[in-house]
């Protein structure tokens, strides 16, 4: 089991991006391989303008102390 102090974000990127958008944050590694295979399975909307993800591909990234001490955990969740 993988092991981060800060957490970790899941990300998606679309099929002709290359830019990963975060979509959930989770303190655990475990939590965070749930969620991917809850997304796989039954596959989201963007959140943005709410239009159909097309071909994602899903990553788990840890967050860094950069991150922590920029606010990430103080954003909106949703």
């Amino acid at each position: 089991m993988k092991r981060n102090r800060y957490g970790y974000k899941i990300c998606y990127c679309e099929k002709d991006s290359k830019i990963y958008i975060c979509y959930f944050m989770t303190y655990s590694y475990k939590q965070a391989k749930f969620a991917i295979n809850g997304y796989i399975r039954y596959p989201p909307t963007a959140r943005e303008d709410g239009h159909k993800i097309k071909n994602p591909t899903w990553k788990i990234i840890p967050i860094s102390k950069d991150e922590v001490i920029a606010g990430i955990w103080r954003e909106d969740p949703f």
